[in-house]
Formats: structure tokens, sequence, C-alpha cells
């Protein structure tokens, strides 16, 4: 079916490949008639379990693959699908959530345990189990379970709230960060006056940066109803947020704050002051700062990505791989890594 639609720029034929060979060359697509597409560039895989065609982004360039391959014949499944029947594999586990993936970073993390990262660690860590050497694999469990609060949100973007008073600039660093004009930008106060949720990539991560409601000092009135459900919107926000920005005007001093704090607008003020060292400056118009503000968040949000090796090994993804770590821990028998029951 793959021979019928691939054009590979190699001799050998398609039919001919042996696993693990790669090919590129383009897809002859079925046209207007099946749903296909013409002289798509394509790359393709000779997998042992069959068949993987990687062509250009977009969901129109992958529908368009699907629709030619499923008028002559094929099935379209969705990954979960897989490994219906049996148990569950890490392989499996891996390709579905790949699905949900949207930042290369956790991508490239999955792909490892799609090619037996976590499986050949927890088979190691049996094998010192059963030798007697505690030590050494309490050592690599432990990597495992430090590895893992990442791995477990693998799916699930980081939130980010960007708070502060009326006024001072928040709206302007979201848009800033996200590269586009998200959020309203006005010189009149409380402009924003709902949660505005920006998804975007930084560092190669998913994040979720929450514009919110200028909040008011003590004996500052909102200007209504609309603007205090903001506020409260804005509180909420914050409690549930992984990490919260506060924004305060450029030479402020800074409030006791748990995440990080930014004096925002550099461009409009001269610091004639120490800028303390828990502080970030940044300017919205010209750029400056932005970078290492996104260093910062990315240091706080995952601070395991700066231990060396420690996501570039293997990564447990679900909690029942962490049940399966316990078990091997505890001397249960461990069957080769391929299934984890």
């Amino acid at each position: 079916m793959v021979a019928a639609l691939f054009l590979s720029r190699g001799s050998a034929a398609v039919s001919d490949w042996e696993a693990g060979r790669i090919g590129v060359g383009r897809w002859r697509g079925l046209g207007s008639g099946g749903g296909g597409v013409a002289a798509e560039e394509v790359l393709v895989v000779r997998a042992s379990h069959g068949w993987e065609v990687h062509c250009h982004g977009g969901a129109a360039a992958a529908a368009a693959v699907l629709d030619d391959l499923v008028h002559l014949g094929a099935e379209c499944r969705p990954a979960a699908a897989w490994n219906a029947g049996g148990a569950p594999t890490v392989a499996a586990e891996a390709i579905a959530l790949l699905a949900d993936i949207d930042a290369p970073r956790p991508a490239r993390i999955l792909g490892r345990q799609l090619a037996g990262l976590l499986d050949g660690e927890l088979t190691g860590i049996a094998a010192l189990v059963s030798q007697g050497d505690g030590v050494a694999a309490a050592e690599r469990a432990d990597r495992l379970r430090r590895a893992s609060r990442v791995g477990l949100r693998l799916a699930e973007p980081w939130r980010v709230v960007v708070t502060g008073a009326v006024n001072v600039g928040k709206s302007s660093l979201v848009n800033a960060l996200a590269g586009h004009a998200r959020s309203l930008v006005s010189p009149l106060p409380g402009t924003t006056r709902d949660v505005i949720e920006t998804h975007l990539v930084l560092a190669g991560w998913s994040v979720v940066l929450v514009d919110t409601a200028g909040l008011r000092e003590a004996g500052d009135q909102a200007s209504g109803a609309t603007e205090r459900a903001g506020i409260a919107r804005a509180m909420a926000a914050t409690g549930a947020a992984d990490l919260v920005i506060r924004v305060e005007a450029t030479g402020t001093e800074p409030p006791p704050h748990d995440g990080l704090v930014v004096w925002s607008k550099a461009d409009l003020k001269v610091i004639n002051q120490p800028v303390p060292d828990e502080v970030l400056v940044t300017s919205s118009r010209t750029g400056a700062g932005l970078g290492a503000l996104v260093a910062a968040v990315m240091a706080k949000l995952v601070p395991e990505a700066d231990e060396p090796g420690l996501l570039d090994g293997a990564v447990p993804f679900l909690p029942r791989h962490l049940e399966a770590l316990n078990r091997v821990m505890a001397g249960e028998p461990f069957d080769g890594g391929r299934r984890l029951q």
C-alpha cells in the first residue's frame, strides 16, 4: 500500500526494504478523486511493526496522506487502539501520549521512552536488586523518581500567571513573550477585566501564560462590578499557578514573593538605583530582558532540566510506571521490560 503511493529517491524497491530503513521521496497522492495530495515531499520509515510516513506539519497534509491510505483499504485507528487486547507497554503508552504533545522537549523525552530507555532502566534496576546491590538500585530508582516530576507533566502545560497593579505593563509583557498582541493594551487603568490565557512554547516547553486583571491598592476602589469580578478571577488564577510573575513599576521596592518579580517599562524610566538580586528588568517595547526572564521562568518550572542527563534518559511518565518501579525495588519479578503489568 505504501509502495503504491511512495516514490523513493533510492534505487531499492520500497517493498524490499528491511526494518529500520529510512527514505525520502515523493508521496504520489490519489488526487481529488481519492482526497489525496500530489507530489508531497515525505520521509518514510520501514519500522518493525509496519510503516511510518512523516509529512509536512499541519493537519491538512497529514489528513491527505491518511485519506490516500484509507482509500486503498487501510483502517484509521487512534494510537491508543494499537495495543488493544494486550497488557500496556511503555512504547504503546508513549505513542498514545505523543498525540497530545505540542512542544519539542516533552516530545523528545517521550521519543526516548518509545525507543526503550525506561524499559531498559527498569530491567537494569531489577537486575541490581536480584544481585543484592540495593545501594546502586536505590540510586537509580531515586533518579527515576526525580525525573518523574517532569514526566508526569509532559502533556500538561505549565501555568504561569502574570499579576500586578493596574496599568503596570502586564498585558504588554504577555504580548511581548507571545510575540503577538494577545491582550488589549491601553493607557487606561483596568483595561484587562478577565483572565486571558495564551498557549505558547518557551525554551522548548509548553506553557500557558495567563494575563490577569490589575490589582488595586488598599483603599483604591475598582471601577465597577466587572472589574471586581476580574480581580477575583485573577486571585483564583494565582492560586492555581505553577509560577506567578509579579510585575512592578520600575524602581518599586519588590514585595515578598515566591515567584518572580519584574520591573516593567524599563525603557521609560532611568534606573538610578541598584537593582535587587531577585528582580528582573524588562522592556516590552525594546525586548530588553525578555531572554533573561524566559530563562528564569524555566529555571523555576523545570529545574530538573539543569541536572546533567536527568531528562535525557529514562523518564517515567505515568503513575503506573512508578508503581512498577516500587514493585521492582521490592524484589518482584520483572519480565524484561516489554510489559509493565
